[in-house]
């Protein structure tokens, strides 16, 4: 299992910043994704993220997908996947994705999560300000 942090990084008190996306990242094996903030905590971020099953979508063998299974850019360069951690059920589940660096205001980003070893979702957008 991969560390929460990695050691010696310090944490504030508060996240530097919120950023709200309500970004639709598209669907894959019939469960839909949505990005929903970037907490930025200075030397990391968490992409907070919400998997919803459509009707008649099979289960998947995980509620959220696993850190390998995430890959996330930031300008073009592959960020670090530190951690990922949700929680909840077969239909509907929430989690973070913890990343570093944290992507700044206006960045692009570009993230891919395999919800199954054969399909994948794919999307880019900028960070808002």
């Amino acid at each position: 299992m991969l560390p929460q942090l990695p050691p010696d990084t310090p944490a504030p008190d508060a996240p530097v910043a919120v950023r709200p996306l309500l970004v639709d990242a598209g669907r894959a094996a019939g469960h839909r994704l949505v990005l929903l903030s970037i907490e930025d905590w200075g030397a990391w971020a968490d992409l907070r993220f919400a998997r919803i099953a459509g009707a008649g979508a099979p289960p998947l063998t995980r509620r959220i997908p696993a850190a390998q299974d995430w890959q996330v850019w930031v300008d073009g360069t592959a960020a670090e996947i530190i951690d990922v951690a949700g929680r909840g059920e077969r239909s509907f589940s929430n989690g973070e994705v913890r990343l570093c660096p944290a992507p700044r205001a206006g960045a692009r980003l570009r993230v891919r999560a395999s919800l199954t070893p054969s399909e994948a979702i794919d999307v880019e957008f900028d960070v808002p300000a």
